[in-house]
């Protein structure tokens, strides 16, 4: 995927949506740095070199997948976010259903005012114009992809809105009495073979996941709102990838509450999505592996029973602090992942190419790595017990 924009300053400018990019494009590119601060590697604006005015903008995205958006359940989505809108007033929570909805923002530095700035991402005041810009494809892609997000502006100036901030959401989804196994054919990568054989008490509720799936969403908002830029700017691409991890799980955290919570009763949601989540080192999805963490809400799910939100936002930040990796750890983690591929005999030579350096840098524990061999062979046998 690929969009144009306009270059900016005829240079290559780096800053954070999360990416492993190919270098074959153009080697005479350099990068723009702060002396004290450098750009984190979440996405990269190439200049085209068949087009010197302009860019390119390549991004890679985690998040969740619809196919749909079905009018029957706009009042669920819609008495969900409005709870959101009382908690928080002072955030424009917009929802964007196609492209129709984006394109009468647009340009969004006229439609949101003067001084618009995104909040997610650190840069630098003359980078912000074109990080805004860069948000402007990004949430088109969103919407024409079929995936759901959530992205936070300033708007000092505002002009649709009277409010200082504009939380823009986009939400396409299978409704959940249409195909029972759309969130499960979403969250696990199985063929459909597998996915149809599949035990029914491990599929995932699709109801659940699509209120689950908001409240992770809008919860990057509230953590950009609440704490400022998630993403620091940084050179070191294991660095970048454990600031997505952490931004991950505190998002996991929040909405596994959240669903407690909601449904106390079913606590089981949260076992079936960790188990997806183990699954999904497989296909190298380690910036979402979040199952420990899950797991260990399920199992306390009875301190969670407060529904206010402000509260629930409050108690999972806390959390969150307590139960997010070091770096240390992190790089750990990434190396025992790396070392059960090659055990389980999965290919990593098109894995981005500083996890091998790290894998050569650093030694897994054995043990750690027979632990994860073993949930990732028990979740397999689990899932495929009916074959």
């Amino acid at each position: 995927m690929t969009f144009l924009l306009p270059i900016y300053d005829n240079n290559l400018l780096r800053l954070s949506l999360g990416i492993q990019l190919s270098q074959k494009v153009d080697e005479l590119i350099y990068v723009i740095t702060n002396p004290l601060k450098a750009y984190n590697l979440h996405f990269t604006l190439w200049a085209h070199p068949s087009r010197p005015h302009t860019l390119l903008l390549f991004i890679a995205f985690s998040i969740i997948v619809f196919n749909a958006f079905a009018q029957p359940y706009t009042q669920l989505i819609d008495d969900h976010i409005a709870r959101y809108r009382h908690a928080f007033p002072a955030i424009e929570f917009k929802l964007l259903h196609k492209n129709e909805d984006l394109n009468q923002l647009f340009p969004l530095t006229d439609s949101l005012g003067e001084g618009l700035s995104n909040v997610d991402y650190e840069h630098l005041e003359e980078a912000r114009v074109t990080l805004v810009e860069a948000q402007e494809h990004r949430i088109g892609m969103m919407i024409d992809n079929d995936m759901s997000s959530a992205t936070l502006f300033k708007t000092p100036n505002a002009r649709v809105t009277d409010k200082p901030y504009v939380c823009l959401i986009t939400l396409n989804h299978i409704p959940p009495g249409e195909d029972p196994l759309a969130a499960t054919r979403f969250i696990y990568d199985l063929d459909e073979a597998t996915l149809v054989s599949m035990p029914e008490s491990l599929r995932i509720d699709n109801k659940n996941f699509l209120l689950y799936s908001i409240d992770h969403e809008i919860f990057h908002c509230l953590d950009a709102y609440t704490n400022g830029a998630l993403f620091p700017m940084t050179h070191d691409e294991i660095k970048a990838s454990k600031d997505r991890a952490r931004i991950e799980l505190r998002t996991e955290i929040f909405a596994a509450m959240s669903h407690i919570a909601r449904q106390p009763d079913q606590k089981g949601f949260l076992r079936k999505l960790a188990n997806a989540r183990t699954l999904n080192i497989l296909s190298w999805d380690v910036e979402h592996y979040t199952s420990e963490v899950l797991y260990q809400l399920a199992d306390k799910a009875e301190s969670f029973t407060d529904s206010d939100i402000t509260a629930i936002v409050q108690k999972s930040m806390k959390l969150s602090e307590k139960m997010a990796p070091t770096f240390p750890d992190y790089k750990e983690f990434l190396v025992t992942a790396w070392a059960v591929l090659e055990e389980l005999g999965i290919n990593t030579y098109q894995l981005p190419s500083h996890y091998a350096e790290l894998a050569d840098e650093l030694s897994p524990k054995p043990d750690k790595v027979n632990a994860l061999t073993n949930e990732i062979k028990m979740v397999n046998s689990a899932i495929r017990d009916n074959q």
